[in-house]
């Protein structure tokens, strides 16, 4: 599948610029891509590490540790600051950028320079990979690894290393890393067995590797990848956080009925076509393999499109939970057999190179405006970070849906994701999220997520504050002057705000309020609002 030779001389240095252009991409995005809730649910576990705790236990985590376990270092010594997921997914950029570099070499080597060049730049214009592929997630480091270990395989130009010894460890050292950041891994490996295997059938005798060879390589990748993983676990377990992993990662995430396999009829048709689209590809695999004049080469295209399509297929056929970045491993390897694909097919209507290109160059135009990744899109959330760090301490507990506030330890363990909710729906898991915010004497309440019968109860000592926050307070309304009983609220220290529409006009003197009700002395009658002292102070300076 090798493109015109017209495309070859426009593409002799295309390798290059596309490279270029995409770390000036990738930094325009670490402020241009869009918050998911994932990443401060990531960094709040980077945090937790940092911490010296128990993990798993201290803060809840549905993911393997590898990742949280390299960032701790990094995010100890950039300290507290709003501006935190700024960095991290600047610390991103290296391990997206090399993922790509990758993945155009893999492509290179098996589908020529200027297939891998024509599609990955394809790639690097498809939204979502845009997004996802330079996030703070530990998703980030799973698909580096993979495609690390898939380049360390092939021989085809040696793209990684030359011996066959080397080959084979840095392969498995790869999985193992892999497997301790993803358990998604798994569905990953047994995609690239089965793969393997049909491909070893397809074929010729004579052209098949050496048994002797084979079972080496696949001792010492798989000693390798045990050693990655076992080391990561004992370090869980050394800190006693291993019977709270086993929890998390497979008690917590494994729910029956949740998700897509909720519609048996839908899983079982999902299954039926994704069993005819492996059977026809097996079939055009089958035949190209026997046809080829040089079967060692396209059984490693094979292979690396095929595993890629295969592990594409069962997600979309089997996986309860389809998201996004569960396809960031496998879409840069993909990418050059599409390239090369379609450049075959504008080669057959006579689309000149030219043409092409430019038609390129429009398309990436067109998407650089409409998506502006210049714009700043994290704005909002460092100021709602700001503000919490801004009024509370680090002795402080807070409640947020899944780790927002970064630094300060959460009321409620469990996050509030799909899973959680779904628990949380079906009585699985009790909802203790307001007797934890009163036992624990919460005074921040992040309300996204928040069930719905939570959120009205919260309401009686909680008030809207500043960039979507919650902190305890009451809205008093217009009071009389004189003496005012003030029912119980959340224990702790409370001011007066007498207010003039939404601007403070006095600040009252500092009251401590118990498990009961407190009696609050108002100078005149106005509008007033009772609220927890730091924010009160926070506040004020705000106006002034």
């Amino acid at each position: 599948m090798r493109p015109a030779h017209g495309m070859k001389r426009i593409a002799m240095h295309g390798g290059a610029i596309l490279m270029v252009l995409y770390v000036l991409l990738r930094l325009l995005l670490v402020r241009g891509a869009a918050l998911d809730s994932d990443e401060p649910q990531h960094l709040h576990v980077v945090w937790a590490w940092t911490q010296h705790g128990v993990p798993y236990r201290d803060a809840f985590d549905n993911h393997m540790p590898l990742f949280h376990m390299l960032c701790a270092t990094l995010l100890s010594l950039l300290g507290e600051r709003a501006d935190i997921l700024d960095c991290m997914r600047l610390a991103m950029m290296p391990l997206a950028v090399a993922a790509f570099v990758l993945a155009w070499r893999c492509g290179r080597a098996l589908w020529g320079t200027t297939a891998a060049s024509f599609g990955l730049a394809l790639l690097a214009l498809e939204p979502t990979y845009q997004r996802m592929a330079g996030q703070f997630r530990a998703d980030t480091l799973w698909a580096l690894a993979w495609i690390v270990a898939m380049a360390a395989l092939l021989s085809k130009h040696d793209v990684l290393v030359r011996r066959p010894i080397w080959r084979s460890l840095l392969t498995g050292l790869a999985v193992g890393v892999a497997m301790a950041t993803s358990l998604k891994t798994l569905p990953l490996l047994g995609s690239a067995w089965v793969v393997a295997a049909f491909i070893w059938i397809c074929m010729p005798k004579q052209a098949r590797p050496g048994w002797r060879s084979l079972v080496s390589g696949l001792a010492m990748g798989g000693a390798a990848a045990t050693a990655a993983v076992a080391v990561v676990v004992a370090i869980v377990a050394a800190r006693g956080g291993l019977a709270a992993m086993h929890e998390a990662v497979l008690g917590h995430n494994l729910l029956p009925g949740f998700g897509r396999d909720a519609n048996t009829h839908q899983l079982m048709l999902r299954c039926v076509e994704a069993g005819i689209v492996v059977i026809v590809a097996g079939v055009l695999a089958w035949r190209s393999i026997r046809r080829s004049v040089d079967p060692a080469l396209t059984a490693q295209r094979w292979f690396v499109a095929g595993s890629c399509g295969l592990f594409a297929i069962f997600l979309y056929a089997a996986w309860p939970l389809l998201t996004s970045q569960d396809y960031l491993p496998v879409l840069p390897l993909f990418a050059p057999w599409l390239g090369g694909l379609l450049l075959r097919g504008f080669a057959r209507l006579r689309i000149r190179s030219l043409a092409l290109w430019i038609g390129y160059a429009l398309l990436t135009a067109v998407a650089l405006m409409v998506r502006a990744p210049w714009r700043d899109r994290l704005q909002e959330y460092r100021g709602q970070l700001a503000t919490v760090l801004a009024i509370t301490t680090p002795a402080d507990m807070v409640m947020d849906a899944k780790g927002e506030s970064i630094y300060r330890r959460r009321a409620f363990h469990p996050v509030l994701e799909m899973v959680t909710q779904e628990r949380l729906r079906r009585g699985l898991l009790a909802d203790t999220i307001v007797a934890d915010i009163h036992s624990n004497e919460i005074h921040v309440v992040h309300p996204e997520r928040l069930p719905a019968a939570d959120l009205q109860a919260l309401r009686a000592d909680f008030i809207p504050y500043a960039n979507g926050e919650w902190v305890a307070g009451r809205d008093l309304g217009m009071q009389a002057a004189g003496p005012r009983d003030v029912a119980a609220m959340i224990p702790g220290c409370y001011r007066w705000l007498r207010l003039d529409g939404d601007r403070i006009v006095q600040l009252g003197p500092e009251t401590r309020f118990g498990p009961t009700g407190v009696a609050i002395d108002l100078p005149q009658t106005a509008r007033y609002r009772l609220m927890w002292c730091p924010a009160a102070l926070h506040a004020q300076a705000l106006q002034r």
